[in-house]
């Protein structure tokens, strides 16, 4: 027969191209079909969209309402959820009057800082912290330092921005913030960053200048 006298590289080519129609034909089914859906979803969503428009052109032919509630005579009306946002209002504004007034009491005390050695031995400053406003120690001659802190320019072993004082909670503290040279108290250094709690009398080491501490805290 015919086939017997192909050659394998014919035989090959023949199944290839019978795989290939029979994949053409799949192929054209499926666009068919992929067609057919797409225009069933489009008359779907046309008949949605005159649907919406028919809907809108109703409403815009009805009535508009121009009554407005009274809430004399509104029966919805809730007297006591009125009352209760009125009591809220008052009490959070007096836990503010409250905070400020914690506030007053806290910033009116001060530090008081003796420096008995070094080149400004014999110095004092009054330091008045507040909450969030501490007062800062260190060589830089800064407006913060100049004006609420304490400036030592000349003191070689002070840091540009040395340490803090500050208040929390009706409580003084002082705070080395990572100087050079560090602060000592009692012969030991502070740990940099960790608060320490001022008493009356306290000798702090700052640089070549020890600071005597003095407390004066309104706790009425």
């Amino acid at each position: 027969s015919d086939l017997e006298e192909w050659t394998l590289e014919q035989v090959l080519h023949r199944s290839l191209m019978r795989r290939c129609q029979r994949t053409y034909e799949k192929r054209d089914e499926l666009i068919a079909r992929l067609e057919a859906q797409f225009e069933e979803g489009k008359a779907e969503i046309w008949d949605s969209y005159r649907r919406s428009v028919a809907a809108m052109n109703e409403s815009e032919d009805m009535p508009q309402s121009t009554a407005e509630s009274d809430p004399a005579t509104d029966e919805n009306a809730n007297p006591s959820q009125e009352t209760a946002s009125a009591a809220t209002s008052k009490l959070s504004g007096m836990e503010v009057a409250e905070e400020k007034k914690v506030r007053r009491k806290v910033s009116s005390g001060y530090i008081r800082v003796e420096i008995i050695t070094g080149p400004y031995n014999g110095n004092t400053y009054d330091l008045k912290p507040k909450i969030r406003g501490p007062c800062f120690i260190g060589r830089s001659s800064g407006k913060k330092f100049r004006e609420r802190g304490i400036s030592l320019p000349d003191d070689p072993e002070v840091s540009t921005s040395h340490g803090k004082f500050e208040v929390k909670k009706k409580k003084f503290y002082f705070t080395d913030t990572g100087s050079t040279n560090g602060s000592i108290y009692e012969g030991k250094d502070l740990e940099p960053n960790e608060p320490l709690e001022l008493k009356d009398g306290m000798v702090i080491k700052v640089g070549v200048s020890m600071l005597r501490i003095t407390l004066a805290m309104n706790n009425e």
